[in-house]
């Protein structure tokens, strides 16, 4: 199952913290649990798409942060951004972060706004079959019961 949480308020540039995370799960009325996928809603696309600040200045989770998503025990979660953490070292400490707890993300993913509010739902995200890959584009798919 997966959640969206919104996080549509945060600056760019900004760092999302353990903080954030939990007043967003409070206020979608949910609660992230093991095996979950979380996704974040920035409202990045909307924002930065085809501009010089769409590579640099997203907000980003913090080592802190996806540490806390990580021993909630989550599947994955996934960014509307080109990282999940901001440039530099914090992107390659989220980085680590999701290798060391067990879990991975995806980046670029688009429609979130669609799925905030929406409680828990369905996701599934389908890769390309990529030998000797560490990523892939996907085909991400939300799946509403309604």
């Amino acid at each position: 199952e997966a959640v969206c949480l919104d996080l549509a308020h945060k600056p760019l540039k900004s760092d999302i913290s353990i903080e954030d995370l939990q007043k967003a799960e409070e206020a979608a009325g949910v609660t992230i649990k093991p095996k979950d996928t979380v996704l974040l809603h920035m409202d990045f696309y909307r924002r930065c798409y085809g501009t010089d600040g769409y590579l640099t200045d997203f907000p980003g989770l913090t080592k802190e942060s996806a540490t806390w998503l990580g021993k909630k025990g989550i599947m994955m979660f996934g960014v509307e951004a080109v990282s999940p953490g901001r440039v530099g070292r914090n992107n390659f400490e989220v980085h680590h972060v999701c290798r060391d707890l067990g879990f991975t993300h995806m980046e670029g993913l688009v429609n979130l706004d669609k799925l905030v509010g929406k409680g828990r739902f369905r996701f599934i995200g389908f890769p390309l079959r990529i030998k000797g890959g560490t990523g892939s584009p996907i085909r991400a798919v939300a799946w509403l019961d309604d």
